[in-house]
């Protein structure tokens, strides 16, 4: 099949300083009997994912309980299905085929009848080949979550923002990976905690079409874009395998990877899957910022119209949405053709997850952010709630409903405002005047539920702060704003100044709720929010980095980055 000449599919010159994602899976939806395992083969070809239950198959191995044993056995080249099959007590295996690269060789297997609290360990295995193409070399497994009636003490990990690179050099420029010890102590935290961690939102933002000069794809766009015998180029083919290679070079770590494979991850996306302020830009409205201006400067020397310009910014849009599906929401819970939120339980507690962003639009009359059909999908779901059933409830939205100060998120119409480019993260911050009708419904549905007895917390990312808010009403029902943002974001000291300097410190909303900050750190960070059921008690835990200076007298030894804690808040 012939591709397009822009596509991005065999490139070899793309400035990636790290390994693109091959073969990969992730562990997606669970419930206590099944889970959504999303998988990437990196070629078509026949294949089969084998199932078993891992603390068994560790002590079958080798008669104790010895990993290395089990993976020598999966690591046998060549190895026939009937030996792996005598040496995995109660493997399973699920056959499929991928014939050809429609979906970036990405699969959905939707694995049932499985037992609750239970270790699965899994592995890929390469019938063409007859070896392991994943789960050999490291072995990959999940723990379904107990079953929904036994409402026990547990954890969920919140994180946002992952942008590990950097451009250095003054003439030749170069692309530096950076500060990704987050990942790996996010994935430390999370085996120490494995038999009690149920899943892991991530909360948006979890790669930038935009992050870096030297991989940034509107860049590449704009320096692309043309009219060609009548057609104007690039065509959606090729702009499609440009999102692609974002989430693959942005996912080839492998500190990422053993996050994302071992525990049951919740998606959304934000801004930067699609391009930077996505749905926060005007169009159509005379004296405005010029969307199209911003996010295709050359569109005029190239020699396109405004209105091929924004043919090609709807053509990225429909890339960007088909590749978040490939690589995010294919895992999420199932939901409608065209909707992206979506709920789910966990012991006890009601997850929403709103897309704050695919339906996203500031020059719509109302709702610009939500939509109302997905604002009613939401508000609907929430009244229908019970303390009884669900007594913590848990909304996720990427841009935190409180976060900046009321003075300088509507200073968007100044000129040195608009001139710094900053309009555009003003506008899609939910306290913007523009969101006023749809946050005060919001904020309705909200404290309903709290005056029901329901504890609710809203989780969010994006701004590259985090930050713990309590919100109360007249009558002192209250509600939470937790912001976990970013894992991996290299941000300056001045930088790191101005964004705490940009979050709210306490007051009162247009609404006449009063709020109150509880803690803020501006620097790479993760969180988990532990929760018990029983004793209707949630926490909020912040981990950051520490660097551990090296014992007195060993002055060549270097100190050690660690993560530790920044707060630990209670909030229910």
């Amino acid at each position: 099949m012939a591709h397009s000449p822009d596509s991005f599919i065999f490139k070899t010159d793309r400035p990636w300083p790290n390994a693109r994602l091959k073969v990969a899976a992730i562990v997606g939806h669970a419930t206590s009997e099944s889970v959504r395992l999303w998988l990437r083969t990196g070629r078509p070809g026949q294949f089969s994912l084998l199932l078993y239950q891992r603390d068994k198959a560790v002590a079958t191995a080798s008669g104790e309980a010895d990993e290395a044993a089990l993976q020598a056995v999966l690591g046998t080249v060549p190895l026939a299905l009937k030996d792996a099959k005598v040496r995995l007590p109660g493997m399973r295996r699920e056959d499929f085929a991928i014939t050809d690269y429609a979906a970036d060789t990405t699969i959905i297997l939707d694995l049932e009848r499985l037992k609750p609290d239970t270790r699965y360990g899994y592995a890929l295995y390469d019938r063409d080949r007859k070896r392991m193409a994943l789960g050999h070399n490291r072995l990959r497994w999940f723990r379904t979550p107990p079953s929904e009636n036994e409402k026990r003490p547990f954890q969920f990990a919140l994180f946002s923002c992952h942008m590990p690179y950097a451009v250095s050099g003054l003439f030749e420029k170069r692309t530096d990976v950076m500060n990704l010890n987050m990942w790996d102590f996010l994935n430390a935290a999370l085996q120490r905690h494995a038999q009690e961690v149920d899943l892991i939102i991530a909360g948006g933002d979890q790669c930038y079409s935009d992050g870096v000069a030297t991989l940034d794809i509107w860049q590449h766009l704009n320096r692309t874009m043309r009219k060609e015998d009548g057609r104007l180029l690039p065509d959606e083919e090729a702009m499609l395998s440009w999102y692609r290679d974002i989430y693959r070079g942005y996912w080839g770590f492998e500190s990422l990877q053993r996050v994302f494979d071992s525990f049951p991850t919740y998606m959304i996306w934000d801004d930067h899957e699609i391009g930077d302020g996505w749905g926060s830009y005007y169009f159509r409205k005379k004296g405005k910022p010029d969307g199209l201006h911003r996010l295709l400067p050359a569109f005029e020397e190239r020699g396109l119209t405004y209105d091929e310009g924004r043919e090609l910014m709807r053509r990225m849009f429909r890339a960007a949405r088909q590749a978040y599906i490939e690589y995010e929401h294919s895992h999420n819970p199932s939901t409608a053709t065209g909707d992206f939120d979506y709920a789910f339980r966990r012991g006890g507690c009601a997850f929403y997850v709103l897309d704050g962003r695919g339906q996203r639009d500031v020059e719509r009359k109302s709702y610009c952010i939500l939509g109302q059909d997905q604002f009613k999908r939401f508000a609907n779901w929430a009244n229908a709630l019970t303390p009884e059933e669900t007594p913590f409830l848990f909304v996720v939205s990427a841009v935190p409903v409180l976060h900046t100060r009321a003075a300088l998120v509507n200073a968007d119409e100044q000129w040195l405002i608009s001139h710094a480019g900053l309009d555009d993260d003003l506008r899609d911050s939910w306290e913007h005047d523009l969101h006023a009708t749809e946050r005060a419904a919001l904020m309705k549905v909200l404290f309903a539920a709290a005056k029901k007895g329901i504890k609710v917390a809203i989780l969010s990312g994006d701004v590259h702060v985090s930050a713990v808010f309590a919100l109360r009403d007249n009558d002192g029902h209250c509600i939470y704003q937790l912001t976990s943002s970013a894992i991996t974001y290299n941000v300056t000291r001045l930088q790191s100044w101005v964004l705490r300097l940009g979050a709210a410190d306490h007051g009162e909303t247009e609404e006449g709720y009063s709020f109150e900050r509880l803690a803020l750190y501006a620097e790479s960070s993760y969180a988990f929010i532990s929760v018990n059921p029983q004793k209707g008690e949630a926490w909020f835990k912040l981990y950051g980095e520490q660097q551990l200076e090296a014992p007195s007298g060993e002055t060549d030894t270097k100190a050690v980055p660690v993560s530790h804690s920044l707060a630990k808040i209670r909030l229910f």
